[in-house]
């Protein structure tokens, strides 16, 4: 619940250069991406086999590890980003290289991995600040501060997250519907929502979730919407208004049939429980209670799985970075070596001159004290 999918923030992902691949159909799996991830991965796998462009390419696997994001399969998700990630070696472009970089930032936030992820946004917004100013500038800057606001939240520095959050969508708002910016403008306002829920100001926290709702009903983009109703019906259940909270779950359940969204599902079984075991409704709290804990081990599971191949990925990265640095060290050694010999032959030489030197003048001196004496 308190990680919500941020992943339509980087999605419009529209390739440097002009090809021949089919821009329509991809849009298609683009737009399917949180309504029928399914059909969004059959689509990219038909696309990838014909696809001979590098860059489409990194787009294509950017939609499949997306659109596994979307079904909660972190472990399918990595792999994606790790092919990604692979082929960006041969990226020049700083735009393209800017999109992967927060791509990764995002696969690592979802699994937990914060330091990794402020490590990666602080090299991003460092290319990104380096660029000229306009929309794509703009609007990655704009990620940037609502990815932090993200780890933030995670970590309950709900303040610092408010602010880094409400940042970002001043980017964004001023980009009219440049990659998706308005849907993206819904994800913000629902975190700004949780932010100020946990802060308990209740009044706050409906607003933003309802501008979240309406921001994400105005792009069709269901899956949002859901969410921002799940928000809204917790906000319900802490102040009493049970039937209320209710009403907008069963929305949220008819928003998100196709998504198949484990950490949306989880809470919007718990938000079933939690009412209906404060009405006393006992056996709609047992149905939904069995519900919540069976979709919560199943979500668990997904994070454990992906968890487990990063921590793998990590290590290899570390275990990378010390044989370069060995390699390092031992080049140094044998510099320092070949230095401290010919500096000792150097010395030796010098000494041997110098002896040399001192033998002739002492015979010098002594043949002129004999022609003294």
């Amino acid at each position: 619940m308190k990680r919500y999918i941020f992943i339509l923030l980087i999605f419009s992902f529209t390739g440097i250069l002009k090809s021949q691949y089919n821009e329509q159909l991809y849009k298609k799996a683009l737009s399917d991406v949180y309504q029928n991830p399914d059909n969004s991965l059959k689509i990219a796998q038909k696309m990838l086999k014909k696809e001979k462009n590098p860059d489409n390419i990194i787009k294509l696997y950017k939609l499949m590890s997306h659109s596994y994001i979307s079904k909660r399969d972190y472990d399918k998700s990595l792999d994606w980003v790790l092919k990604m990630k692979e082929l960006s070696k041969n990226v020049t472009n700083p735009e393209q290289k800017i999109k992967i970089l927060n791509a990764v930032a995002i696969q690592y936030q979802q699994m937990g991995l914060y330091s990794k992820t402020l490590e990666i946004l602080d090299q991003t917004y460092k290319d990104c600040s380096a660029l000229p100013n306009g929309h794509f500038k703009s609007y990655y800057l704009g990620l940037n501060y609502a990815i932090r606001g993200l780890v933030y939240k995670s970590q309950n520095n709900n303040e610092l997250a408010l602010e880094k959050l409400t940042v970002g969508l001043g980017y964004l708002t001023k980009l009219g519907n440049y990659e998706n910016s308005i849907a993206n403008s819904s994800v913000f306002l629902y975190n700004i929502g949780y932010c100020y829920f946990y802060l308990n100001r209740y009044t706050e926290a409906e607003k933003y979730f309802r501008k979240s709702a309406e921001v994400a009903r105005s792009v069709h983009a269901e899956s949002l919407e859901a969410f921002a109703y799940k928000g809204l019906s917790e906000n319900f259940t802490v102040l009493g208004k049970h039937q209320e909270a209710i009403v907008l779950l069963k929305k949220a359940v008819n928003l998100s049939k196709k998504v198949g969204d484990l950490v949306l599902s989880e809470g919007i079984y718990k938000g079933f429980s939690d009412n209906y075991l404060a009405l006393q409704d006992w056996n709609n709290y047992e149905v939904y209670n069995k519900l919540y804990i069976e979709t919560k081990f199943a979500r668990e599971q997904s994070e454990l799985a992906s968890f487990n191949k990063s921590i793998d990925v990590l290590n290899a990265e570390n275990n990378k970075k010390l044989e370069q640095q060995k390699n390092k060290s031992k080049i140094i050694s044998f510099i320092i070596i070949i230095l401290s010999f010919l500096i000792s032959i150097y010395l030796v030489i010098k000494l041997i001159k110098n002896r040399t030197r001192n033998k002739i003048l002492t015979e010098k001196l002594n043949q002129i004290n004999k022609i003294v004496s």
